[in-house]
């Protein structure tokens, strides 16, 4: 097989080969650079901020595809209705996390998480009395406690039960980023903890890359099968020869 390999004939089917196989690599490398950009323009989509109530419409229920969605909301916040996490740390301190519902222009609430502070009288504990615009994440109801009924102003956790915010409040809360216009002092923001929800991958393209990687190893087994044939069809050929 090695000296029929280095004859002519299979030396350029050999070169026809590699040749083949270069081409099916680069193909498949294509396509696997253009899985990578479906799923950079589908992440890239889901940074986008959106108005919240077109994401999180009144009445429904939160789903899992919207958890994480980067979010923008415009109103007046209802001091009134403002409630305390209690047993929230920050930086290794013992707090609370400041939940003031947002009302928004067709008269809907969503919960804003505004942040952290040492305790509920600490300054910044006040919402602003003035519209404002705010970004922020979308979260779901916490589910630890969500039972819990407040106690007074303080709550264990960020819930539809917990907060008693009505039937015109919104599914799950805003975890707030920025706030227009700003206002001092503040209750400290909280980092995101949640993963932004993930994409769907997109599998047609890494199939398709996968694809020209075997018609590769398949160009290579074709040669090598080819190639034992031919060596075995002229061994026989040699020994009838021999023979006769």
């Amino acid at each position: 097989m090695l000296r029929l390999a280095f004859s002519a004939k299979w030396l350029v089917r050999a070169g026809l080969g590699v040749l083949l196989i270069i081409g099916f690599i680069f193909l498949g490398h294509w396509q696997w650079e253009r899985t990578q950009d479906v799923l950079a323009a589908e992440r890239a989509g889901l940074a986008e901020q959106v108005a919240v109530d077109q994401l999180n419409p009144l009445g429904q229920p939160i789903v899992s595809e919207t958890v994480g969605r980067a979010v923008s909301a415009r109103g007046q916040y209802r001091s009134d209705m403002q409630r305390f996490v209690v047993h929230r740390s920050l930086n290794g301190k013992s707090g609370v996390w400041v939940v003031t519902p947002l009302q928004l222009s067709d008269g809907s609430l969503i919960a804003v998480m505004r942040g952290w502070l040492p305790n509920k009288q600490a300054p910044g504990a006040v919402a602003p009395s003035v519209d404002v615009e705010i970004t922020g994440v979308l979260q779901a109801d916490e589910s630890f406690y969500k039972g819990s009924p407040p106690d007074g102003s303080n709550v264990a956790a960020i819930s539809r039960q917990s907060l008693q915010l009505g039937a015109t409040a919104r599914d799950g809360f805003i975890r707030l980023s920025t706030q227009t216009p700003v206002t001092t002092p503040a209750p400290i923001p909280v980092p995101v903890v949640a993963q932004q929800g993930s994409v769907p991958f997109p599998l047609q393209n890494f199939f398709y890359a996968i694809q020209w990687w075997i018609f590769s190893l398949f160009v290579i087994g074709v040669y090598l099968r080819w190639l034992w044939l031919d060596a075995h069809d002229s061994s026989h050929s040699s020994l009838d020869d021999d023979a006769n």
